[in-house]
């Protein structure tokens, strides 16, 4: 098992914050390209690395202010070398793209002392992350293409690592498998649909189980990312305890529409952050093994100091 005692928001008494959505951000926002939703080309360049600093400073500035610890990804969702030709970069560049990845975030930490900053080296799934990948990619397939990517982390000392926006069952238990081998913690977060199930139909509760199952319960703590807090209720209600105390993060989305929706949205839609907050509230009290609370697409940094000002009066 990892050391998992070395990770401090499973200690703290307070829930720990984690980003909003950087990428819908830096596209909105910043007005930049980011082929296949990648920002490692942005990682390339001088200027794209300070941006992306900025951001997460402003995250790292909530938790400052509200007295808690940050967990910040690698900008690396597309960091496998499966994506090279999509983001036109070659396998040597991603690769050493990873790497710095991990660099930004310990100079951030480094000037950082007050207050905890957890580095979480980020993997993705491998093929479009709202579509059912099931039966797509192998097992075997997963590990080879995850391998350079988390070797790349753990030499460069990532805390513990995180998959999201998984779907595929055997990108989840190969990740987790080769978590193992480098003895880091990990963190994995299924996407879920407005129904409150993953994509393909699989319920929350079963994918968390088949993963516990297949990995002999390796994984430190599972999460939800990419879903409105609404349809992430449905997925938890109804859970049996045992499953929905391995709830460890939850990052929703600021809107309410479905995945096929967005994918074909134009304009950035920041939701209603009073309901976002509402509704964010209701998961805080139905999951006691809580620890990180974020946001993803289209949320910033006012939807996460909104539910971070929430965090002192829970846990």
């Amino acid at each position: 098992m990892a050391s998992q005692s070395k990770l401090p928001q499973l200690t703290s008494s307070n829930l720990f914050v984690t980003e909003g959505g950087i990428e819908t951000t830096l596209i909105y926002r910043n007005n930049l390209d980011l082929p296949s939703f990648s920002t490692l080309p942005l990682l390339n360049t001088e200027d794209g690395r300070q941006t992306i600093s900025s951001i997460y400073q402003e995250y790292v500035n909530i938790a400052l202010a509200h007295s808690t610890g940050v967990v910040l990804e690698t900008r690396t969702w597309r960091g496998s070398p499966l994506w090279s030709s999509e983001i036109g970069l070659s396998i040597p560049q991603i690769l050493d793209l990873n790497r710095t990845a991990v660099k930004i975030l310990h100079d951030i930490r480094n000037k950082t002392p007050s207050t905890s900053v957890v580095i979480s080296g980020a993997l993705g799934p491998l093929q479009d992350a709202y579509q059912d990948s099931t039966g797509t990619v192998s097992f075997g397939q997963a590990r080879e293409y995850y391998g350079p990517h988390i070797h790349a982390f753990a030499e460069e000392g990532v805390d513990m690592l995180c998959i999201m926006t998984v779907t595929n069952l055997d990108e989840a238990t190969a990740a987790v498998s080769l978590a193992r081998e480098y003895n880091l913690p990990i963190h994995v977060s299924f996407s879920v649909e407005t129904d409150g199930q993953l994509r393909g139909g699989r319920t929350l509760e079963s994918a968390i189980r088949a993963v516990d199952r297949l990995t002999e319960n390796y994984t430190t703590y599972f999460g939800v990312n990419c879903a409105h807090p609404r349809y992430i209720i449905k997925a938890v209600r109804g859970m049996h305890t045992d499953v929905r105390s391995r709830i460890g993060s939850i990052r929703g989305n600021s809107s309410l529409k479905s995945h096929d929706e967005l994918d074909n949205s134009l304009v950035l839609d920041r939701g209603d952050i009073s309901v976002w907050v509402r509704e964010f509230n209701e998961l805080l009290n139905m999951l006691p093994g809580l620890k990180v609370v974020g946001g993803c697409c289209g949320t910033d940094e006012e939807h996460i100091d909104a539910i971070a000002s929430r965090i002192n009066s829970v846990g």
